[in-house]
């Protein structure tokens, strides 16, 4: 199986209970049993590791294909707090990127007295 770098998906979650959860796509959301639901649909991004095309444990970041934000996703679930969940999601995914550059050069400089 080839492995993959994104995909599209949808998170899920109860209104009260202040997490998303990933799922595929094509997998039912049973939201009559756990009352109001979220549900957005929209495509994953793997930040670093690629995945399996069925898997849901993802970390990465999940745009939203209504709105065209973005929300961050670790081991496949987004959390947010309860009432507030406009303050998770990010309009461009650059707000969110850290770049560390690791070059393994290290220099000594040896510090030296100034005869006076």
């Amino acid at each position: 199986m080839k492995y993959t770098y994104e995909k599209k998906a949808k998170l899920v979650g109860n209104i009260e209970k202040g997490m998303l959860w990933l799922l595929n796509r094509e997998d039912d959301w049973i939201h009559d049993q756990y009352g109001e639901s979220y549900i957005y649909y929209g495509t994953i991004h793997s930040s670093r590791e690629p995945f399996h095309p069925l898997s849901t444990s993802i970390t990465g970041y999940f745009q939203d294909h209504d709105s065209k934000l973005w929300i961050k996703v670790k081991g496949g679930l987004a959390k947010f707090t309860p009432g507030e969940i406009e303050k998770c999601w990010f309009g461009q995914i650059e707000e969110q990127l850290h770049v560390r550059i690791k070059t393994g050069i290290y220099k000594y400089y040896k510090k030296t007295k100034i005869p006076l």
